[in-house]
């Protein structure tokens, strides 16, 4: 995707993203996999694979902001409950991942990140059963990857996602110019992919969140086909960063879901 004049402007990148890197530890333990895959502009993507069961179906998670993959290490068992393996990438610039992070290029790095994911669970010999999940800013990419349909894909999974990229960059982010409007930013949103969408869609948001306001979950259901599998799962008094503690709330759902469309 062409970079885009402001959203892609050093100076914004330097508000919205807040990368860290990490070193990939020695200790990682047999059931951890480290992922590296060299996409477009010689990009190198990093992540890791938290393995429960070869058998089971598999969530590709994008992150939030200010996360990075190792960070699911311990969170990797609360999914397994779900009877899923758990994948998460780091975007650019994140973890062991090389180069820059800008907005387009998040939407630019999803399908190649997808397609080497996907080739990889085939050398692995894991179940084709792939979900995908994207939490906060990784909504992007989740909400990229769906817009294709890929055929092998089984369901997206939103998780205190955003809808609209005006939204996000003139509420959250305090960026402010005369040449960002809905429509200038129009290709580059949410609520315009998920349009297209044409498999089952969850969306899980707190009703607390002040980051991503429970409204951005409302808009990216209402914009999703009437004729589709969707479903809103708004939980009591979560915010943005303490979602997981509501464990059951967050993970009936979701593993109904898997359940459902695995």
């Amino acid at each position: 995707m062409k970079k885009h004049i402001l959203i892609d402007n050093p100076t914004v990148s330097n508000v919205v993203f807040y990368p860290r890197k990490t070193a990939i530890p020695n200790n990682l333990g047999p059931n951890i996999e480290i992922l590296r895959f060299t996409i477009k502009d010689g990009v190198t993507i990093g992540g890791f694979f938290y393995k429960n069961n070869v058998n089971l179906p598999t969530i590709l998670l994008f992150h939030g902001n200010g996360e990075v993959a190792l960070d699911y290490r311990n969170i990797a068992p609360m999914f397994y409950k779900c009877d899923v393996n758990l994948a998460v990438v780091d975007f650019r610039g994140y973890g062991f991942s090389s180069g820059d992070p800008y907005y387009s290029s998040l939407i630019s790095d999803a399908m190649p990140i997808y397609k080497a994911f996907t080739e990889w669970m085939k050398e692995q010999n894991f179940l084709d059963s792939l979900f995908i999940q994207g939490r906060s800013l990784g909504s992007i990419c989740a909400a990229e990857i769906g817009a294709h349909n890929p055929s092998n894909l089984r369901g997206i999974i939103f998780e205190s996602g955003f809808a609209s990229a005006y939204n996000m960059m003139v509420n959250l982010f305090r960026v402010s110019s005369p040449h960002l409007t809905p429509k200038s930013l129009n290709k580059y949103s949410n609520d315009t992919r998920v349009k297209n969408f044409t498999m089952s869609t969850l969306i899980i948001h707190g009703t607390m969140d002040w980051i991503i306001p429970v409204s951005e979950a409302q808009l990216l259901y209402n914009n999703l086909p009437n004729d589709i599998s969707k479903k809103l799962v708004l939980i009591d008094n979560a915010g943005h960063n303490n979602i997981l503690s509501f464990e059951e709330e967050y993970f009936t759902p979701l593993s109904a879901f898997i359940k459902l469309n695995k």
